[in-house]
């Protein structure tokens, strides 16, 4: 799968059934998960281990609540949460990409499950596909066409679903924290996490068909075109996504406003930087700020780098759009509407180029119009869902737990707000109907944290001796002189274009702030929250993702340069360095350190 995300805690009512034909001759046999897990060897969630891999911590242990996981083939997911997660993300994974995994595959009448294990809050996933080894190619196969199959259907499942997820939404925003009874309250919570699984199984259907049908596109075009590069079809349906387009826009505005106004402009330009409160009492202020205020209103659950309830949303800190505007102004992007102009015209020329090489070939150029016309009107939703689903499901949930967390400091169970991060999902309801004091557990918890995030994780692990020997053969390569940064790294080439200049090593949000216009982004992977910064950048670099990563599809919409996939790339390419890279062939070159 192009989006893979994983694991399930408790059984979920999808409420939908896919009831398209399964492929001929496949046989969809009972799944037991307390029977022995078949295992599919040597294939992990996120494909073959990286060709570089940094060596793990000497004391990173790994423990198995059931000793059977350990023959399954468990792969880190490095490009939705790179980092240890607190107790109470960790439940936000397994309930919602973890639920939404499953069932997704539930509705596609599939008989895969996928687990997930934390190992010193590092997230793990493993396959369980429910078939002998030897019938894994064929329930793949399978998979394949029921995700191409119901395609079709994406938009008016769309449009049918997104009114639920506002719903869902609008639930976790309405609930009375400081009015509601306890047991109430309680309830109330237990509600806002079963939303939240509903709506992942919203994300893991929506995402098959647009996913899919992307891919075919692709590939009908390096056959028509063979001399094109390799993914330069994924260009025919860039542009498109207008979510993406509308956040742009309204940055665009708010740097207009800010450049009018020069008592705003100068605050916003000086170190440190100025609060909505300060810019209030400044001429023009009051404008510039209902302006910000207006756009946090529509795309304030953006802002967050990872899958990590302890990540901040531009609702939960302005000054995260204060500082993007401040770039703007520093450095003006190219306009939003020329850029798109400039994507469309592109991929159009590419379209009629194939038109014009199929011409005396009607029945391929009919399958081309029909796969083109499709992928161009569902391939948005790639990230489409993001901004709606990932993004949003996110903030909502986190601003329902730091409101909870005020609750519980007043009633003596944390000290204070944020501390709710570590509690389980469970011990916060707990505490709602009993209230006691945690602190101390607290205390202990966030120390383990702090430890675990200065460990460096294996990629894979599990797998019976195999796996662990060549985890082990990896890291063994990876300290006889690999380490150090290289002359030359290589990836897979996601955007067209070459770009120079300074690297900029970003690990989350906080290195956000350090992105200047003509930087190259060199970071673990990215989320629609990274677009103000995409708009300023001179190239993108990451260590996870293929073609189809999140990372991938904004580049091309942004019409940057882009390399991902490049193994350990964060760690092997100093800050600062001078780099250059090439999105066409996937090279990134470090010329001088």
């Amino acid at each position: 799968p192009a989006d893979r995300r994983v694991g399930v805690e408790e059984p979920v009512d999808h409420g939908h059934r896919c009831t398209l034909p399964l492929a001929a001759g496949f046989r969809h046999p009972s799944l037991d998960m307390t029977s022995p897990r078949p295992t599919f060897r040597n294939v992990t969630m996120f494909g073959n281990p990286p060709d570089w891999v940094e060596p793990p911590s000497p004391d990173f242990e790994i423990s198995w609540s059931d000793p059977a996981d350990a023959e399954l083939v468990w792969d880190r997911d490095e490009m939705h949460q790179p980092f240890p997660l607190s107790p109470l993300s960790m439940d936000f994974v397994r309930n919602s990409s973890g639920a939404g995994f499953d069932i997704g595959f539930e509705f596609f009448d599939v008989p895969t499950r996928i687990r997930v294990t934390f190992q010193h809050g590092y997230a793990y996933f493993a396959p369980v596909w429910g078939v002998p080894d030897a019938e894994v190619p064929a329930l793949q196969r399978q998979m394949g066409q029921s995700f191409r199959a119901f395609g079709a259907e994406t938009e008016a499942y769309w449009a049918r679903v997104l009114p639920e997820l506002l719903a869902i939404y609008d639930q976790m925003r309405g609930v009375d924290v400081d009015g509601l009874p306890a047991e109430a309250l309680a309830a109330a919570w237990d509600e806002a996490w079963a939303g939240l699984r509903r709506a992942w199984g919203i994300h893991m259907v929506i995402i098959r068909g647009p996913f899919r049908l992307t891919e075919d596109l692709a590939v009908l075009y390096a056959r028509h075109v063979p001399e094109a590069p390799a993914g330069a079809g994924y260009k025919l349906i860039q542009g498109r996504v207008d979510i993406l387009h509308d956040v742009e826009v309204g940055m665009e505005r708010l740097s207009a406003l800010a450049a009018a106004a020069p008592a705003v402009r100068d605050a916003l330009l000086a170190s440190p930087g100025p609060t909505l409160d300060g810019l209030c009492r400044l001429e023009d202020g009051a404008t510039f700020v209902a302006a910000v205020e207006e756009f946090i209103s529509q795309h304030g659950h953006l802002g967050q780098a990872w899958t990590d309830l302890s990540q901040p949303s531009w609702s939960d800190d302005p000054g995260l759009v204060l500082a993007e505007v401040a770039k703007r102004l520093a450095q003006p992007a190219e306009p939003a509407s020329e850029r798109r102009r400039r994507l469309l015209s592109e991929s159009d020329e590419m379209a009629e180029d194939v038109r014009s090489r199929l011409a005396r070939d009607p029945d391929a150029l009919a399958e081309f119009e029909r796969v083109l016309a499709l992928a161009r009107r569902i391939g948005p939703l790639t990230e489409t869902h993001n901004y709606w689903i990932d993004r949003m499901s996110q903030a909502r949930m986190r601003t329902l737990a730091i409101r909870i967390g005020r609750r519980l400091v007043r009633e003596g169970s944390i000290e204070l707000e944020a501390d709710v991060e570590y509690l389980s999902r469970h011990e916060v309801a707990e505490l709602l109907v009993a209230p006691r004091t945690m602190r101390a557990e607290v205390a202990a918890r966030r120390a383990e944290h702090e430890r675990q995030r200065g460990m460096v994780a294996p990629h894979v692990i599990g797998g019976g001796a195999s796996a662990t020997e060549a985890t082990a053969t990896e890291a063994s390569a990876a300290s006889d002189g690999q380490a150090a940064p290289s002359l030359e790294l290589h990836g897979t080439g996601a955007s067209a274009g070459v770009a120079r200049g300074p690297a900029r090593v970003t690990l989350g949000l906080d290195g956000l702030d350090r992105i200047r216009p003509g930087d190259i982004i060199v970071c673990p992977a990215t989320t629609p929250s990274w677009v103000p910064v995409f708009a300023i950048a001179a190239g993108l670099v990451t260590n996870t993702g293929g073609i189809l990563a999140h990372a991938a599809v904004v580049a091309r919409e942004f019409g940057l340069p882009a390399v991902v996939g490049v193994a350990g790339a964060t760690s092997r390419i100093p800050d600062g360095a001078l780099i250059e890279i090439d999105g066409t062939t996937g090279s990134v070159r470090v010329l001088e350190s």
